[in-house]
């Protein structure tokens, strides 16, 4: 990591760690994290919230813990596991979530 602003001796390392809350169409829909390490690169997580009135007929596998590289999110356009800043990581989790979203929404809830 040539260009990490914070020397360690022993290749330890510090970075930081953003939550976000993210609602889709005015309804909490996910807890999302961003893992960002100054000057290198930053990552992703989320947990998409189980709400059977809007989404209900999402899959399981797409409830659980999902990070950037999972390939359960590869359909849905992520496919990179390191971006090169926490905003480019915040924009793919929420445009991933969104297209899963607005894939399993309920028919005729949110279509405004």
């Amino acid at each position: 990591m040539s260009n990490y602003p914070y020397k360690h001796d022993k290749g330890s390392l510090v970075y930081k760690v953003e939550n976000y809350k993210f609602r889709f169409r005015g309804i909490h829909a996910a807890e999302i994290e961003i893992v960002d390490v100054p000057g290198e690169n930053a990552a992703f997580q989320f947990q998409i919230e189980e709400n059977n009135s809007y989404w209900g007929d999402i899959p399981s596998q797409l409830l659980k813990k999902l990070h950037s590289g999972s390939e359960e999110l590869k359909a849905f356009g992520a496919e990179l596991t390191f971006y090169n800043d926490k905003e480019a990581a915040i924009q793919v989790a929420t445009d991933t979530i969104e297209n899963i979203l607005n894939k399993y929404k309920t028919a005729g809830k949110l279509d405004f």
